[in-house]
């Protein structure tokens, strides 16, 4: 067999299946209740069936999908914790996990020596611990705790080492489960830039986490977990859309059949119909109303989205959308010119389209994702998934709801 280059992971009909009521260690004090109970009646969960992907060196991918399906089993097996009950795993290079996210602090050592302890049990070796201690405590803004117990730790000062360690690693690959949204917001946006860091140095990143706007940020590629099973492997904002139209259903949805399939059809879109010329979006761009790019704005101030898209040839009417993500992941908005009443024409080789409105969002950060459809709005010619970004700053009195509504007022 081959060997893997260095960053690349292989996942191979991985199924992994647990015992209702067994032990997970035999040298745990734990295990003497089971030992002394009846034997089980052979139950088994089935935590993950037959997964299979492949990662290639600096891709990185976003981890999703609803609780208890897998995701952490899945990150233990890959990083050797646990072996899966069929199937198998490879990977090239060094590996290193974060899964349980200050988990493995004493109360009675300092923060430095936890720090130099955890370091080590995360792959780095006492050479390497040593030398990276002053930047770890830099990085969590806690140089000047760095001496004193971990018992006078808060839980926030606690998480803040812990993602600074492990962010001082240097594997070929990084796994992360819940370690973004760490801290204050200053604190998360500097931790998501180290994580971008990594990524562009060609640090093979696969990440678990429920901010699914810290992923759109980070990630390019997405796998949806339900039930055990991989529903959905593609495009990261893709993928977010396909989980929440998955928990959108009232009975969950079928995983990795039609039911998967019946979830994904709008993102996707199906060819039918006549032939369209090939189409290619080009760029998606938020401005200001001065015309320039623009990331930052007021509540209720005037914001213009930009697509920029080339056909081979002539496109009659088509229709023409953004859809606007909040931080969370959130749908927000959708805005198309077939809702709006506008006709297009015919559109030939490059066309820029602008839409401009008083955005009535609360603070916080959002992501914008275009689509180019055909005259009947359901076939998807091209797509541009969380393609730009915009942020509405703080203001007070507007911050209490999703978006602010402006009306005119009668009292009498």
């Amino acid at each position: 067999m081959t060997e893997l280059p260095r960053g690349a992971i292989d996942v191979r009909q991985v199924s992994k299946d647990y015992r209702l009521g067994e032990p997970r260690s035999i040298f745990s004090w734990r295990v003497l209740p089971a030992l002394l109970r009846r034997p089980d009646s052979g139950q088994t969960l089935r935590a993950l069936d037959r997964i299979s992907f492949s990662i290639a060196p600096g891709e990185t991918v976003g981890l999703i999908g609803p609780n208890g399906t897998g995701k952490s089993t899945l990150l233990r097996i890959l990083t050797g914790i646990t072996a899966p009950s069929e199937g198998e795993v490879r990977h090239g290079g060094r590996i290193a996990g974060v899964l349980d996210l200050g988990s493995g602090f004493y109360e009675e050592l300092t923060a430095w020596d936890n720090a130099l302890l955890n370091a080590q049990l995360l792959g780095m070796t006492r050479e390497e611990a040593e030398a990276g201690m002053e930047s770890i405590f830099d990085f969590a803004e806690l140089r000047d705790f760095r001496h004193a117990p971990m018992g006078q730790f808060s839980f926030g000062m606690r998480l803040r080492l812990a993602f600074s360690i492990a962010m001082a690693l240097e594997p070929d690959v990084l796994l992360l489960d819940e370690v973004m949204g760490v801290g204050d917001l200053q604190f998360q946006r500097r931790s998501a830039a180290r994580i971008r860091e990594l990524a562009e140095r060609g640090v093979t990143l696969l990440v678990v986490s429920h901010h699914l706007s810290d992923l759109t940020r980070v990630c390019q590629r997405g796998l949806l977990l339900h039930g055990g099973r991989l529903a959905h492997d593609g495009p990261i904002q893709e993928t977010i859309d396909a989980y929440l139209r998955q928990s959108r259903e009232p009975t969950g949805g079928t995983v990795g059949g039609r039911g998967a399939d019946a979830a994904l059809r709008g993102i996707r879109g199906e060819a039918s119909g006549p032939e369209w010329p090939a189409v290619e979006i080009v760029g998606v761009d938020v401005l200001g109303e001065s015309g320039r790019v623009q990331r930052e704005f007021r509540p209720g101030e005037s914001v213009i989205f930009q697509l920029r898209f080339r056909t081979a040839g002539p496109l009659d009417r088509p229709v023409l959308g953004f859809g606007v993500y909040r931080e969370d992941g959130l749908y927000v908005a959708q805005i198309s010119t077939e809702t709006s009443g506008h006709h297009t024409g015919v559109c030939d080789g490059e066309t820029k389209v602008r839409f401009q409105w008083d955005c009535p969002f609360a603070s916080g950060g959002y992501r914008v994702s275009a689509l180019v459809h055909d005259p009947s709005g359901r076939v998807i010619l091209a797509q541009a998934h969380s393609a730009a970004g915009f942020e509405i700053l703080p203001r007070p009195g507007f911050d209490s709801a999703v978006v602010r509504v402006e009306g005119r007022w009668e009292v009498g």
